[in-house]
Parts: structure tokens; C-alpha cells; sequence
């Protein structure tokens, strides 16, 4: 009779040391993302003015909707399968650069016919704009790949420097503009569009000079740089990637529910408002995507076992930030909101905060969702999405007509709190993690006894 031999235990003190400094790198990378987008977001708003900042909102709304939609979840394919090693990167590349070419032909095919459809409540200025960034989109959908590529071989200090390279040119070029006493919105396009363009060749002379690795599969040396085609490989990122697909579209699609049909049925100025709400709600997102980020990159390269406790670490750090964040958040958004954006976005306060709960839900479903992925279950965040857009959807359509852009702003909150809870139940049945190991240490008093010491104050 054969013996079962138990599993070896894992080293959770080995693995928290590459963790942190992978964590650390990549949340450099992502404060300075969100410190750009900070700058950006109030320079584009004070050099447009609450009609043109809902102009901008709109016309590139739509062209990043069917980037999305067609974007087969490649990128976690490719993040998934460069950690494994189980091609080479040669024949990730070429599979990527093929499904690209595929991907650029659908986008601009749907947004010739769909966006002037979408945009004929606003100005024939603001739709020719929209189809010039339109044109763009096949770049914006390159930066991407060349970026999951070094992220899943843990260069991420590489990945972060193709994410840092478009909002660093686009704060870079608002700043020039700022110094003219007129600016139009086509020029603040143009500016968004360099900065796209400069992430991309970036991307691709990093993955050409970087040294490549041998997958662990494959005995002698690592392949050359170059194409190398291989029928095998393009269907394991395409078949990773469409159940890692479902999840991305509901995920985008429930996060922009809100703003799609504010920019159908209220006017630029309530959607320039509703903007800056989320902009402020959401500017400690930069944790939890973070901490995404290296969750599926470095879970990808362990065994499941070792990558369980990376997660639960993931999900533990990410909650102690966004309960501390957004209590500030609350507490100084009237002030926040009136220096940075000027007394006519003082509307959106009410709205920011009403926000805030479901950023909490949100951070740590993004931990979550990249958990699954790191352990190729790639369709799971997709059931927790899809009650996620129920509820956004039937939430929009309740309040909208109602409560304007504040009904938007709770429909959103509930939702997201809606898919956390569906997704922790999910966890502990399908990924072996439960609250209990995803909060370790952390018991349910001392989480009620931290957040009464923030909440005080509010009191």
C-alpha cells in the first residue's frame, strides 16, 4: 500500500522577503502613476472647466470600452504564462504581436460604426476627436503586452517604467499648456496620445533587450530574441485568456456603468462633477492595484501552496490601507475637492463620499480577482462580477432618474460590496481561503477596534 506523503510546509517567512520588495518596487510605480493622475486630472479640469473635462470623459470613454471588450483577457495570460515558463518568450511575443494585429482590426472596425452613434448628443468637434483617439487605440492595446510580459518574469521594475512613461508625458505636456492663457480640448487629447505612443516603444525596447529565460519545461539554452511561432502556446493564452476575459469586461463595465449612462442622459457639466467624485474616492486604489500586480506576477511563478500565503498577505496589507485611506478621504474630501479643483466641483463632496465604502470593496476584490488568476482560475472573478453589474445596473436604473450622479455614486457602493462578499464566499470554496487565512492574526475584534478608532472623529 502506498503511503500519502503530506505536502512540505511552506516558508512564509522565505517568501514575505521577495514579496516586499516586489511590493515595494511596484507601489513606487503605482503612487507615482497616481500622483501624475492626480496632476492631470486637475489640470485637465482647470484648463477645461466642468463642460469640457465631461467632453473629455466621453469621447475617450468609449474607444476604452472596445479596447476592453476585445481584449480576450490576453495581458493575465501573458503575465500567467511567462511566470510558469512553459514556452518561451520568444513564442509568448509572437503569439501576443499576432492576437494584437486581430485585436487593433475589431476596435477601429466597432468604433467607426458605433462611436458617432454613442456621441451624437454632443458636438461634431468632440466625435472627430473621439475617432482621432479612436485611430490611437491599436497603440494603447500594444503598451500592454510588452508590460504582462516583464511583469510575469518579475521585472518590475521594467513594467513599472512603461507605466510611469504615458501619464509622465501627458502631466509633462499639460504643464506646458498650463502656461497659455487658452487651451483646447484637442490639444489636451493630443498630449494624452504622445504619452501612449512614448509607453509603447518603451515597452518593445525592453522586451528586445532583455536577456531572456528558458522555459522550466525545455533542457538547453534559452531561445534568442525574435518571433517564434508556436500553434501551442497561442492556444494557451487564448484559452487562459477568454475565461480571465468574462471578469475583465464585467469588472470594466461595472466600474464605468455609471459614467456611460451619465454621459447619455445628464449633461457634461453633472459628469464632469461625478468625475472628480470617483477620481478623489479612488485615489487610494493605488494600493490594492499594487498589490494585485504582484500577487498574479509572483503567485504565477509559485506552487499553489506558496502562493495561498501570498495572497492572504496581499488581502490583509491591502485592508489595513484602505480603512486608513479613506477615512482621511472622508474627513478632509470638502477641502481636497475645493484647493485642488475650485469651488465649482464643490457638488461633488456629497457623492465622494458616498464612494468611499465601495473603494474598500473594490481594493480587496482586486486581490482577490488576481489571486484566482495566479491560480489558473481565471473565470472566478467573473460570477462575483456579474452580480456586481446586476446590481450596478438595477441601482442605475432605480436612482439615476431620482437622486442624478449621487444615485450613480450609491448604486456603485453597493455593488462593489455585493461582489465582495460573493467573492470571499467563492475563496474559501474553490480556492481553499478563507476569511480565517486571509485575515491570519487579524481577528474580528481587533478589525472593530481599529475601525472605531478611525471612525471616532467622525462621531
Amino acid at each position: 500500500m502506498r503511503l500519502a506523503i503530506p505536502p512540505a510546509p511552506v516558508n512564509v517567512r522565505s517568501l514575505s522577503l521577495p514579496y516586499r520588495r516586489h511590493l515595494v518596487t511596484t507601489l513606487g510605480g503605482q503612487a507615482t502613476v497616481l500622483a501624475l493622475g492626480v496632476f492631470t486630472g486637475i489640470a485637465s479640469a482647470r484648463l477645461l472647466g466642468p463642460q469640457g473635462r465631461g467632453e473629455l470623459a466621453a469621447l475617450t470613454l468609449w474607444p476604452l470600452i472596445l479596447v476592453l471588450l476585445t481584449s480576450f483577457g490576453i495581458s493575465q495570460a501573458i503575465v500567467f504564462h511567462s511566470g510558469k515558463q512553459r514556452f518561451a518568450p520568444a513564442e509568448i511575443w509572437t503569439c501576443a504581436v499576432t492576437i494584437w494585429l486581430a485585436q487593433s482590426a475589431a476596435v477601429l472596425l466597432l468604433g467607426a460604426a458605433v462611436i458617432p452613434l454613442a456621441l451624437r448628443h454632443y458636438s461634431p468637434d468632440t466625435r472627430h476627436l473621439a475617432l482621432l483617439f479612436l485611430a490611437f487605440t491599436p497603440v494603447l492595446i500594444f503598451v500592454g503586452y510588452p508590460a504582462s510580459l516583464l511583469q510575469g518574469q518579475l521585472d518590475l521594475l521594467s513594467f513599472n517604467l512603461i507605466r510611469i512613461a504615458a501619464p509622465a508625458v501627458y502631466a509633462l505636456g499639460l504643464a506646458v499648456l498650463a502656461l497659455r492663457h487658452q487651451t483646447r480640448l484637442r490639444e489636451v487629447l493630443l498630449v494624452q496620445i504622445a504619452g501612449v505612443c512614448l509607453a509603447a516603444a518603451v515597452g518593445a525596447w525592453r522586451v528586445l533587450s532583455r536577456p531572456q529565460r528558458k522555459p522550466s519545461p525545455a533542457p538547453g539554452p534559452s531561445r534568442p530574441h525574435g518571433l517564434a511561432w508556436n500553434r501551442a502556446a497561442c492556444a494557451a493564452l487564448l484559452r487562459y485568456g477568454w475565461r480571465s476575459h468574462l471578469s475583465s469586461v464585467t469588472s470594466y463595465v461595472n466600474q464605468r456603468s455609471d459614467q456611460l449612462l451619465l454621459s447619455l442622459f445628464v449633461g457634461p457639466r453633472d459628469l464632469g462633477l461625478y468625475v472628480v467624485a470617483v477620481a478623489l474616492a479612488t485615489s487610494v486604489s493605488f494600493f490594492p492595484q499594487a498589490a494585485g500586480m504582484v500577487t498574479i506576477a509572483a503567485g504565477s511563478n509559485l506552487s499553489p501552496q506558496e502562493a495561498r500565503p501570498i495572497i492572504a498577505r496581499g488581502f490583509r496589507v491591502t485592508l489595513a490601507a484602505l480603512a486608513l485611506g479613506c477615512a482621511l478621504i472622508f474627513l478632509l474630501c470638502p477641502w481636497l475637492i475645493g484647493l485642488a479643483y475650485g469651488p465649482s466641483y464643490r457638488a461633488a463632496v456629497t457623492a465622494c463620499r458616498v464612494l468611499l465604502p465601495g473603494t474598500v470593496a473594490l481594493g480587496l476584490n482586486q486581490v482577490l480577482y488576481d489571486g484566482a488568476r495566479a491560480l489558473e482560475r481565471p473565470a472566478l472573478p467573473s460570477y462575483a462580477e456579474g452580480l456586481s453589474t446586476a446590481v450596478t445596473l438595477g441601482g442605475l436604473l432605480l436612482l439615476l432618474p431620482r437622486l442624478g450622479f449621487l444615485g450613480a455614486a450609491i448604486a456603485s457602493t453597493l455593488a462593489y460590496t455585493a461582489s465582495l462578499c460573493l467573492m470571499l464566499r467563492l475563496s474559501r470554496s474553490r480556492l481553499q481561503l478563507g476569511l480565517r487565512e486571509l485575515l491570519g492574526g487579524i481577528t474580528v475584534r481587533r478589525i472593530e477596534r481599529g475601525l472605531n478608532l478611525l471612525y471616532d472623529p467622525l462621531r
